[in-house]
């Protein structure tokens, strides 16, 4: 049993605590933010500063920490994002602010292909379906209650508290992990030159189908969930007539959604093909998108989001899964591969869906965003082009 397994109970409470301190961080600097300025426009500032250095560094990132201790490099991006933290509330810079938080960022591409490349070295192939379905969990939890706990931080003892909270949360799992006992991983000849191992990295991807797939599905999902963020409020105001109230209701109702795909994956997705595991979950997501501006009622936009989030853990536990499922040697490149489209899909469809609906209207758009995953799906779904075992 998964859980059981000591290495992986700390690199998920450390990854727990982490994202609940995600979370914090996100209420307290929006309200700092817009505190200082009061323009919403700097708040979108914000949000792109977060999204920003994925779209250059991940491949980088990704084939930097091949050639580094996956341990260490956690234990310095915990560190060195917990530190960062601790310089917020001495300022009330807004370009030291966007620097600190573009800083966070950047440390914070080279985290998650070593957490994504250290799973597959201390679970059994087979069981990381369910270690990933446990991380999806993990993240649903803190967006429960990370800005649940933020609020009440910032209400009682104010912004400072909320960003002292957060820097705890990253030093804590850095002194976690830094304790784990990991297996020596294979790193590549040193001699090697960095761009060799780059275009190796891109190579292997382009020449593993199941790798492609994942990349191909999960980058058009996140480019659905990027489109719905920005234009859920229209369909909310425009179709529903619920206003914001509403909307913070119906994006609720996908974190449910995604808490039961967890689940789902968790408890059947090792019995099934992780491409058309995949596939099933694109195409669900996909058709929620799709049909969303054509709700009828608020409690009838709860059942569609319900669906898009189900679907949309479907698509990133299995992807992850067959990203984790690659050579050692070679899983940060992957990694930091699938961080950079997916992280350019979400980005680019949050900066083109408001303009893009203003121009062609909301219901083209999220037809057009949710029909590209559920033709991608039902494509690769057809037999002979999903050659993945399952697992």
């Amino acid at each position: 049993m998964v859980l059981g397994n000591k290495n992986f109970q700390v690199l998920l409470f450390s990854e727990a605590i982490s994202l609940i301190g995600d979370r914090i961080l996100a209420v307290a600097l929006v309200i700092l933010v817009y505190d200082i300025t009061g323009s919403a426009a700097t708040v979108s500032i914000l949000m792109m500063l977060k999204a920003i250095p994925s779209l250059f560094l991940g491949s980088i990132a990704g084939a930097l920490v091949d050639r580094l201790n996956l341990k260490w490099v956690m234990v310095f991006s915990n560190l060195a994002q917990g530190l960062l933290v601790l310089m917020i509330p001495f300022t009330s810079e807004l370009l030291v602010i966007y620097g600190i938080y573009l800083s966070m960022s950047v440390v914070n591409q080279f985290f998650i292909p070593a957490r994504a490349a250290t799973m597959p070295t201390i679970v059994p192939e087979q069981s990381l379906m369910t270690a990933n379905s446990l991380f999806s969990m993990a993240f649903v939890g803190a967006i429960a209650l990370g800005p649940m706990i933020g609020g009440f931080l910032i209400e009682a003892y104010g912004t400072d508290a909320a960003f002292f909270a957060d820097s705890f949360t990253f030093l804590v799992p850095a002194l976690a992990v830094s304790l784990l006992a990991l297996p020596r991983k294979t790193t590549p000849r040193q001699d090697t030159r960095f761009l060799d191992e780059l275009r190796t990295g891109f190579a292997y991807i382009i020449e593993t189908a199941p790798v492609r797939s994942a990349l191909f599905l999960s980058s058009l999902t996140y480019m659905g969930i990027g489109a719905i963020s920005v234009l859920g409020i229209v369909i909310a105001d425009k179709v529903l007539g619920v206003g914001a109230g509403g909307y913070g209701m119906m994006m609720s109702s996908m974190g449910v959604g995604m808490l039961v795909g967890a689940i789902i994956a968790g408890r059947w997705g090792r019995q099934f093909n992780r491409t058309r595991f995949a596939c099933v979950g694109a195409i669900m997501a996909g058709a929620a998108i799709a049909i969303l501006p054509f709700a009828t009622s608020l409690y009838v936009a709860f059942a569609i989001n319900l669906v898009l989030g189900v679907g949309m853990v479907m698509v990133q536990t299995s992807a992850n899964t067959i990203f984790q499922s690659s050579p050692e040697a070679l899983r940060g490149r992957v990694m930091g591969v699938a961080q950079s489209l997916m992280g350019a899909a979400s980005f680019l469809a949050m900066g083109f869906a408001g303009f893009a609906a203003e121009w062609i209207g909301f219901i083209v758009v999220l037809g057009v965003v949710g029909a590209l995953p559920l033709l991608a799906g039902f494509i690769l779904l057809r037999p002979g082009k999903a050659a993945q075992p399952s697992g």
